[in-house]
């Protein structure tokens, strides 16, 4: 039997398990790539409720990849994080020890129960990421708080980084996530909304969970995000709860 491709998700930790690692390592197995993990803060909620957050320092974020440094994880894959500085000492981490690999991040600017993570870091966000990320997973709503009325195809051309602007908030029937990479046409994957419109806790984590294992296992970027839009999609309707059932869906 072939070796499962390492993913990393280095991400919050949250104990209904809708969202940050624990969900991002469920979403890994159902896809066959071995899931690493390590934890930037420990959330206080669940599916409906926010109640606080401890952040953990990049000593102690950098304490638990020293610990994972010989995987060399083929897709890594960055949500809930305290600042754009702990962001770009993240991101010097990877670029030193593993420079090969691909890089998304999923910008987690606010909670699903609507408590607000970053309210300044569009002022930061170009000169950080600009040729260090390989994709941005944004909703309309976040690329909206980091990018403003910037055309996304600009934005993807300028950072030379992939954009994909992920659909879930429309008030639409129809659900439409669009990719943006450098210098290249628009790709668009869309589907009917789930009947009911459920909102579910944690949808951006696991797209963007999606596109990174199938990434890792070769697929190309239009395909991984294809995927990912339907897996989100099956997920959504497993069950009339916030919280996603995984397992044969």
């Amino acid at each position: 039997m072939n070796k499962r491709p390492y993913v990393l998700t280095i991400a919050g930790f949250d104990p209904s398990s809708g969202a940050g690692v624990t969900s991002d390592i469920k979403t890994f197995e159902q896809h066959e790539v071995y899931g690493l993990s390590v934890v930037t803060a420990v959330t206080y909620q669940n599916e409906s409720q926010f109640i606080g957050v401890k952040w953990l320092t990049f000593n102690e974020i950098e304490s638990q990849l020293m610990a994972l440094k010989h995987y060399k994880p083929q897709v890594i894959k960055i949500g809930l994080i305290e600042s754009a500085t702990v962001l770009s000492e993240v991101l010097d981490w990877i670029k030193r020890n593993w420079p090969e690999t691909y890089i998304i991040w999923d910008p987690i600017l606010k909670a699903s129960a609507g408590f607000p993570f970053h309210k300044e870091l569009h002022k930061e966000i170009k000169a950080l990421v600009s040729k260090r990320l390989d994709l941005l997973t944004p909703n309309l709503p976040e690329y909206t708080q980091l990018f403003g009325k910037e055309k996304a195809q600009v934005v993807a051309d300028e950072l030379h980084c992939s954009i994909l602007v992920k659909g879930g908030h429309t008030t639409l029937n129809e659900v439409c996530d669009n990719l943006y990479t450098p210098h290249k046409t628009v790709f668009s994957v869309k589907s009917q909304k789930v009947e009911g419109d459920l909102q579910k806790h944690g949808t951006g984590c696991i797209l963007s969970s999606v596109i990174a294992a199938e990434l890792a296992k070769a697929a190309n970027l239009e395909s991984a995000c294809s995927k990912a839009h339907y897996y989100v999609k099956k997920m959504i309707g497993s069950n009339p709860t916030l919280l996603a059932y995984h397992q044969n869906i």
